[in-house]
């Protein structure tokens, strides 16, 4: 069965304003210009499904969540697929066979820790950041709508240190199987137990599928599921143990492959892994929104080319991703779909192939894109100011959300004359307000336009006119990227 890899859970990458049509070609009937492909990459948008900034087609594909084939409706942006198809990278178009999404980790939540963002499910750490997104039923939508206890469902990357950077959290029921998926250490073939990061698996009565030895190795990417997870020793005992092909098993020669995530090794700008495989440039690779310079461990990345002989992918074509520093949310106020343009608190705002699109308002739009936003709408965006300085913001995230008149802005701070300061051309207001530094402490308004200096700050309030007047502020630095 056609299986997502464990290593390659990745972040955010997008959906344009098209809407799509089905259609699905096998790969011994390409249509002209399609090629092979192997697509790994968090779901950015739906009709019908956008991975790695491809328009995939769906109506023929076999899709598949943790096991189980499911119709798309069941699946959500967010979550990482792996599609094997066919694309055509020229007008980033292409068409599925299979799709495959397994969730990184299900189980309840054993701890939290709201400071550093992070939660702990079956002992996995999981990191939570700007690049998340949460379900509608978890309110906030951010780290305190979580609770001890609630069962989890989470999409996300693993990092250089063994984390999953989460890329989408739900609710899960409490009638599912735990699951986990992961790389295989410390196994004990006598007591028939190995371990995940720092969770024992016990599959001494597990199901073993895909072993060619008839039992795990030591290196082996699985999904592990289990009804019964003991907290106290970390243990899960597993009734079912699946050994998920890699991409060059799955791949075959003459294959594209498109793997997204962190560098989780880097040796040089011709030696790193990215989620646990390797990758080397040549002189001849292209470098989007950086340059080879700026390859380091846990850079989120997309890297596009063919495995060679060894295995390892050499890459075409690197893409550097970022969850930005920049929030905003407000009423849109002007908006372009065939620009792939919008306005919020008279910020200029681009949408392109690696923005995510979710839709939580009462509509509930599954394909949900630009084309669907209208003056009026509350929308959240999240991205970065490019170029740097220059007020404008390229979005990674843009989600419409129920009405409100609450408004948020986080981004870098400008001072101004007091009461006032500046955030993106946003003028502030801050002479009511509650302030505080990012560790909560509150402080005055002349020890903040002090402090605030070189900072990037959280605003939330109204709008008076074009002015917002701010009830809470908080200096945060916390951009959401991995590095």
């Amino acid at each position: 069965m056609f299986m997502l890899r464990a290593f390659v859970i990745a972040a955010a990458i997008a959906a344009l304003t098209v809407s799509c049509g089905g259609g699905s070609s096998s790969a011994n009937n390409n249509t002209s210009g399609m090629s092979a492909v192997m697509s790994t990459g968090v779901i950015t948008g739906f009709g019908s499904i956008f991975v790695n900034g491809i328009h995939f087609q769906t109506s023929g594909a076999t899709i598949h969540k943790n096991g189980q084939v499911v119709d798309q409706s069941q699946l959500a942006v967010g979550e990482v697929a792996r599609i094997k198809g066919q694309a055509n990278e020229s007008d980033e178009t292409g068409n599925a066979d299979e799709v495959d999404v397994d969730e990184s980790v299900v189980g309840p939540i054993s701890g939290i820790d709201t400071t550093n963002g992070l939660v702990t499910v079956l002992a996995q750490t999981v990191k939570i950041n700007a690049g998340t997104s949460f379900s509608e039923d978890i309110q906030p939508a951010d780290i305190t709508g979580l609770k001890v206890g609630d069962i989890i469902r989470v999409d996300g990357m693993y990092d250089s240190a063994g984390m999953i950077v989460a890329t989408r959290i739900e609710h899960g029921s409490a009638s599912a199987p735990f699951q986990v998926v992961g790389t295989v250490s410390g196994l004990n073939s006598a007591s028939h137990t190995f371990m995940i990061n720092a969770l024992i698996v016990d599959y001494t009565s597990a199901t073993l599928t895909g072993f060619a030895s008839g039992g795990p190795s030591n290196g082996d990417t699985v999904e592990v599921q289990g009804t019964s997870f003991n907290a106290t020793v970390k243990t899960l005992t597993a009734t079912t143990v699946e050994r998920i092909q890699s991409d060059e098993e799955e791949a075959g020669d003459g294959t594209d492959i498109e793997r997204e995530g962190l560098i989780t090794r880097f040796a040089s700008a011709t030696d790193f892994d990215v989620t646990g495989k390797p990758v080397t440039t040549t002189s001849s690779t292209v470098y989007k929104n950086g340059s080879a310079s700026d390859l380091a461990l846990n850079v989120k990345v997309e890297v596009e080319g063919m495995l060679n002989s060894s295995n390892v992918l050499v890459a075409s074509v690197v893409r550097f991703e970022h969850n930005g520093s920049v929030e905003l949310q407000s009423q849109v106020t002007a908006v372009n779909a065939s620009a792939g343009t919008l306005t919020l608190l008279g910020v200029s705002i681009t949408v392109n192939s690696m923005t995510r699109f979710e839709d939580d308002s009462a509509s509930q739009i599954q394909s949900f894109s630009l084309s669907n936003v209208g003056v009026g709408d509350t929308v959240k965006v999240r991205g970065y100011e490019n170029p740097a300085g220059s007020g404008m913001v390229v979005a990674t995230l843009l989600e419409r959300e129920p009405p409100s008149t609450t408004v948020i802005v986080q981004g870098p701070f400008m001072a101004a004359t007091s009461p006032d300061f500046m955030v993106l051309g946003i003028t502030i207001d801050a002479s009511s307000a509650i302030i505080s530094n990012g560790d909560e402490s509150t402080m005055t308004l002349a020890e903040f336009l002090t402090k605030a200096v070189g900072h990037s700050v959280k605003v939330e309030g109204t709008l008076s006119g074009t002015v917002l007047t701010a009830s809470r502020i908080r200096i945060d630095d916390e951009s959401g990227d991995e590095d």
